[in-house]
């Protein structure tokens, strides 16, 4: 006995395999399954409708065929442009740097050496008292901490410039 597979209600919600002898046969058996649900489960005032009986290749040919137009009808269409859209124009590029300054405010020299802790290798030097940084969007940050201010600057340009 083949498998017949029928669609029932208007808009689909029942897909009901039967085995039948004829299609028409399997339409009535899916009609009468349905409709005895229908009765036992939900308040329907309308007929139960039943679609055509297919076997199960012409339903997934067909079930094929409806994803792949309701998929075309979701796509978006991107219109093709005349001609090539004219680039964006530069953004400014922001820069963060930091110096180092000795006690009396003026700055050490990036060759100058120190420790961790800002004491000079550099002959000469008096040693880090302080470091600053400062954006080119004008942004600044100061401190005696010289890893502080390092961190300080490279969220500040991943935050407001990245």
């Amino acid at each position: 006995m083949p498998k017949y597979i029928v669609t029932v209600d208007v808009i689909t919600v029942h897909v009901v395999p039967v085995l039948a002898n004829s299609p028409e046969a399997a339409e009535a058996e899916a009609g009468r399954i349905v409709a005895g649900d229908w009765e036992t489960w939900f308040d329907h005032a309308e007929p139960v409708v039943v679609g055509d009986a297919q076997t199960e290749t012409e339903y997934d040919s067909a079930a094929e065929v409806a994803l792949r137009a309701r998929m075309a009808a979701n796509s978006p269409r991107v219109p093709v442009p005349a001609r090539r859209p004219k680039p964006d124009a530069p953004t400014a590029k922001h820069r963060t740097t930091r110096t180092d300054h000795h006690a009396d405010g003026s700055e050490c020299p990036p060759a100058h050496k120190h420790t961790s802790s800002g004491k000079p290798r550099t002959e000469g030097c008096s040693g880090r008292a302080y470091s600053t940084a400062k954006c080119t969007c004008g942004w600044s940050t100061r401190s005696t901490v010289k890893t502080y201010v390092d961190e300080t600057r490279k969220r500040h340009t991943s935050t407001e410039h990245g």
